[in-house]
């Protein structure tokens, strides 16, 4: 086995210079990797110069893409009253047709109402007149109306009681008609004179007391009972003395 020999001091010293040289280029390297590092950093944390490029580009994206939409919008609303406009033209001629009388051609100009022209019609002016009647016809009727609801208002009772008064007052009043007719037709007789006197007197008082509440026989009645009277003078005169006796 070969031994080593040794070192001379000379070549010591060199390989002693070699590492010191070794150890300070690693640290030089070392500095400028870390100077290269903070300005790869502040190249990173500075704003790049394409920015201001690309918003306002966007920005320029945005306000045409805006004006597209407002232009699509401003079309589409077009369209729709276009499309309103087109349904009411035919809902009127659907209406005008309906009311025009077929196989029948209108003379002359005709009054119309405003924007519209039913009135072309060949039968308006008598559906006008049936409709001018009918108005009147319900005008009447509310007046009438309005004077029954009044009449009835008015009235203190009830319609059947004021009814059954007035038939309890006829009823009465035929009564005393009766007596006066009997009480007249035995006077012309000459019979019973001295009770009739009696039922006259009576009858007189009934009468006072019921001086309120009795009103007058009407005419007709006075005048029936009047032509009994005489139909009974004549019969009477017409008899022989012994059976009038």
């Amino acid at each position: 086995m070969a031994r080593r020999r040794p070192l001379s001091p000379a070549h010591g010293g060199l390989s002693m210079r070699r590492g010191d040289a070794r150890h300070q280029d690693h640290g030089e390297a070392s500095e400028s990797t870390e100077g290269q590092q903070m300005l790869a950093v502040g190249s990173l944390l500075r704003r790049p110069k394409s920015d201001d490029k690309e918003v306002q580009q966007f920005r320029t994206e945005v306000a045409a893409e805006r004006e597209r939409i407002k232009a699509q919008l401003d079309l589409r609303v077009c369209q729709a009253e276009e499309e309103e406009q087109s349904r009411r033209n035919e809902i009127a001629s659907a209406i005008r047709n309906a009311l025009q009388t077929p196989n029948r051609r209108v003379q002359g100009r005709v009054p119309t109402f405003p924007t519209t022209t039913i009135a072309e019609n060949a039968v308006y002016i008598p559906i006008a007149n049936v409709l001018a009647t009918t108005d009147d016809l319900v005008t009447q009727y509310e007046s009438l109306d309005k004077l029954i609801t009044g009449m009835r208002d008015d009235q203190a009772g009830p319609l059947a009681e004021t009814w059954h008064q007035e038939l309890e007052e006829t009823e009465r009043q035929l009564r005393m008609g009766a007596r006066v007719a009997l009480r007249n037709v035995k006077k012309v007789l000459g019979a019973d004179f001295d009770n009739e006197n009696v039922a006259a007197k009576d009858d007189a008082e009934e009468m006072v007391e019921n001086e309120e509440d009795e009103k007058e026989l009407n005419y007709e009645l006075q005048n029936g009972l009047r032509y009994a009277e005489r139909g009974v003078k004549r019969m009477v005169k017409g008899l022989p003395m012994e059976e009038c006796s």
